[in-house]
C-alpha cells in the first residue's frame, strides 16, 4: 500500500506571519475557539492548513495562493475537500465551553465548532467574564470540577448573570450533583465523561430547540 504522507502543519508564528498579526493574537483566535488548533502533549498548537483558509475567509481575510495550495494538497493527501470561500457559514448559534482539561475542551469545541460559534473558558471565573462580554451566547457546556470554583457555584452565577442562557453539564462525578439542581429550568441535558461527539451535539441542537421556543414564545403577538 503507498505511504499516506503526515498532515501538514503551520505553527503559531507561522500563521501570524500569513495573517499579518501578533503571535498573541493568533493565540488568542485558538483560546477562543475561533481558530482550530491542535495541541501536542508539550503544550504546542499547530494548525491545519485548511483551518486557517476557512478562518481567513470567514473574517474577510487576503487568502494567499500558497496557502490555498498547501491546503488543497494536504486535504487532497487524507481524502477531505478543502474549504472555499462559497463554505464559509455564518452560524445563529454561540457555544462557550468550560472545562480545564484541555484535551476534553478541544473535543467539545471540534464537536459543535460546525454547528455554531465557540468559546472556551479554562476556570468558572473565566466563564463569566465572557459571558459578560460577549452577550450572543446562547449555550455554555460547563464542567463541574474546575480550579479555583466548583462548577456549581459557576451555575449560579451564570443563571443569576444570563439567565437566558441554556446550560449543558459534562462531567465525570454525575453522582454528585443535588437533585434540585438538575431540575433547574436552565438545564438542558447533563452528559457523563467520558462522552461521544454524538451525545454532545444531541444536546446542543436540544439547546438550540428550547432557546427557539423560548423566544418565539416572547414574542408579541399580531
Amino acid at each position: 500500500m503507498p505511504e499516506i504522507p503526515p498532515p501538514q502543519f503551520l505553527s503559531v508564528p507561522d500563521a501570524a506571519r500569513i495573517c499579518g498579526v501578533s503571535r498573541n493574537t493568533v493565540y488568542a483566535w485558538v483560546r477562543q475557539g475561533k481558530l482550530g488548533a491542535y495541541q501536542t502533549p508539550g503544550r504546542t498548537n499547530l494548525i491545519r492548513p485548511s483551518d486557517l483558509v476557512k478562518f481567513m475567509h470567514q473574517n474577510g481575510m487576503f487568502v494567499p495562493s500558497s496557502l490555498v495550495e498547501m491546503a488543497r494538497r494536504d486535504d487532497k493527501n487524507h481524502g477531505v475537500d478543502a474549504p472555499r470561500e462559497t463554505d464559509a457559514k455564518q452560524h445563529d448559534l454561540t457555544v462557550l465551553v468550560a472545562d480545564d482539561d484541555p484535551i476534553s475542551r478541544s473535543l467539545m469545541v471540534r464537536a459543535v465548532h460546525e454547528m455554531s460559534q465557540v468559546l472556551q473558558a479554562e476556570t468558572g471565573y473565566e466563564a463569566l467574564h465572557l459571558l459578560t462580554v460577549h452577550r450572543d451566547i446562547d449555550v455554555v457546556m460547563l464542567d463541574l470540577r474546575m480550579p479555583g470554583q466548583h462548577g456549581l457555584e459557576t451555575l449560579s452565577e451564570v443563571q443569576e448573570l444570563r439567565p437566558d442562557v441554556a446550560v449543558i453539564i459534562v462531567t465525570g462525578f454525575l453522582a454528585d450533583i443535588p437533585p434540585e439542581v438538575l431540575k433547574k429550568p436552565c438545564i438542558v441535558r447533563t452528559i457523563e465523561k467520558p462522552f461521544s461527539i454524538r451525545n454532545l451535539q444531541e444536546a446542543v441542537q436540544e439547546a438550540a430547540a428550547r432557546l427557539k421556543e423560548r423566544r418565539q414564545a416572547t414574542l408579541p403577538s399580531s
